[in-house]
């Protein structure tokens, strides 16, 4: 989560560090979710896998399509 702070506070400093982080939190958002619907907590579980899905796509669509 530092590095998605950071390279939104620092775009032309960090530039490709956003791509590798936003990957790395989809994933976060997916254990989150998976520890969330085994506390049975089935709402918070399911917006968690949203989330994952979301983010997940958009690195995956960022890291592949080259801009500039």
């Amino acid at each position: 989560m530092i590095s998605s702070f950071l390279s939104l506070a620092y775009p032309d400093t960090y530039e490709d560090l956003y791509k590798v982080s936003q990957f790395f939190l989809a994933f976060m958002f997916l254990f989150s979710g998976i520890t969330e619907f085994k506390a049975n907590r089935k709402s918070v579980a399911i917006i968690n896998f949203s989330v994952f899905v979301l983010t997940f796509f958009v690195s995956i669509f960022t890291l592949v399509v080259r801009t500039g």
